[in-house]
């Protein structure tokens, strides 16, 4: 895997919307927060272009994306947000473009799609974490740390830990495993199987979370997966944050989907690592390879995603 550079003060960062549209508010607070770290941002005028649920034609956003990675000042290329609209510009994509000029990109949610790509195409690590548009509103202090120092190589190997109490809460399946750290959001990965983009998880440790799904849904996703293949070959799979993913009455949560679908499937599987869309979201690498504890309720880097 190629390992994109870290930053340094005076850098420029390019800020991207290739998925659905944004609140400009949420733009403005995001680019005053990079700024305030050193970076120099810089942004299409079109950035703001809006087709129905899309920031833009697909063409715009796929043509936004290829600025970006031929921007020979920049080193990295930042999402103001995820919502709808990556699986329509993957096609568009020059896989050659980004091999050769990698980049820190840094998304989660519907940026899952595009992380997943440059790792299997363009053979990039890239990062799962916090997008621009959430940076400016104070929600996730610990989140907006950790990407301040990933963004200037200052983390090293990570670690994350489970946030549930004790192991019985942590490890739906007990194990060790070693893998390359694929995954993201699990209605995405969902959405590509079937398709020239599903995701390759032989040898890989599954990463997983999910936003507003009720627990059929959650079960019905991770049955596609499993139907699919994706566990056949995945060594271990960990579990992030699913917020808003019980039925509102408490009676049933996703945990019970998760425990329905992973009795017939051996691999270890870990919950409560603090990724998605909770707080904090912690941003970590992908395409590089990661020790797994479930029964400790660790998962750990064995290397940096950035290079030096």
């Amino acid at each position: 895997m190629t390992k994109p550079l870290p930053l340094q003060a005076g850098d420029v960062v390019r800020v991207v919307a290739p998925a659905s549209p944004f609140q400009a508010e949420d733009l403005n607070a995001g680019v005053q927060v990079l700024e305030s770290w050193g970076y120099r941002v810089r942004m299409r005028d079109d950035i703001a272009d809006r087709e129905l649920y899309l920031a833009g034609a697909p063409e715009r956003r796929a043509a936004e994306l290829h600025e970006a990675w031929a921007d020979e000042e920049a080193r990295a290329v930042l999402p103001v947000r995820g919502g709808y609209g990556l699986t329509t510009v993957l096609p568009l994509l020059d896989p050659n473009l980004f091999r050769d000029h990698p980049k820190v990109i840094v998304g989660c949610s519907d940026l899952t799609a595009l992380l997943q790509w440059v790792v299997s195409s363009a053979e990039t690590t890239c990062f799962h974490g916090p997008m621009v548009g959430s940076l400016g509103r104070g929600s996730d202090e610990a989140g907006t740390t950790q990407l301040r120092a990933l963004l200037a190589g200052e983390l090293g190997r990570q670690e994350l830990t489970s946030q549930l109490p004790d192991a019985y809460q942590w490890c739906v399946a007990p194990g060790t495993a070693r893998g390359r750290a694929v995954g993201g959001s699990l209605s995405l990965l969902a959405a590509t199987c079937g398709t020239p983009y599903q995701l390759d998880t032989t040898g890989a440790v599954l990463f997983l979370e999910d936003v507003g799904e009720r627990p059929y849904r959650v079960d019905r996703m991770l049955t596609q997966l499993e139907q699919c293949g994706l566990f056949d070959g995945a060594e271990a799979v960990v579990f992030g944050d699913f917020v808003n993913c019980d039925e509102p009455d408490g009676a049933i949560g996703f945990r019970d989907a998760i425990d329905r679908v992973f009795r017939r499937i051996p691999v270890p599987v870990l919950m409560g690592l603090p990724f998605g869309h909770g707080s904090p979201n912690m941003a970590f690498p992908l395409g590089i390879k990661v020790d797994v504890d479930a029964g400790e309720g660790t998962v750990r880097f064995r290397e940096s995603g950035l290079g030096t």
